[in-house]
C-alpha cells in the first residue's frame, strides 16, 4: 500500500466535466474532489499537455472553471469497458470556487 500524500481530504462526487483539448471539448465525469484537485474519468485519453483547462458542473446553476496540471493518469476497466482516468491538481481556481469545494468537503466530512 502506498503512502497517502494528499494534504486535504477528498469526497466522492459524480459531476459532469469537460476537458478542453486542442481538438475540442471532451466529456468526462469526476470521481472525487478536494480543494487542491480532482480525479476525472473520460471515455478516451485526451490529447493534452501537462496543463490544461477543465469545466466542472456540480449543478445546473453552477460551473467551476479551473486550470489544472496532470499529476498521474492511466486506463481502468469499469463495468466491462475501458476508460481513461487522471488525477489533476488545480493551478488556477477562483477563491469563491475553492471555498465552495471546501464547504462541500467539510459538510460531507461531518455527516
Amino acid at each position: 500500500m502506498g503512502i497517502e500524500r494528499r494534504l486535504h481530504p477528498r469526497i466522492l462526487v459524480k459531476w459532469p466535466a469537460v476537458v478542453e483539448t486542442p481538438q475540442g471539448p471532451l466529456e468526462g465525469e469526476t470521481k472525487d474532489i478536494s480543494v487542491d484537485g480532482v480525479f476525472i474519468f473520460c471515455s478516451k485519453e485526451p490529447e493534452i499537455g501537462e496543463s490544461f483547462s477543465i469545466l466542472l458542473k456540480p449543478s445546473e446553476q453552477r460551473t467551476i472553471s479551473v486550470a489544472v496540471e496532470k499529476i498521474w493518469s492511466g486506463s481502468f476497466t469499469i463495468d466491462n469497458r475501458t476508460v481513461f482516468g487522471m488525477g489533476v491538481q488545480f493551478i488556477q481556481i477562483s477563491p469563491e470556487d475553492r471555498n465552495y469545494i471546501a464547504v462541500l468537503v467539510e459538510k460531507s466530512s461531518n455527516e
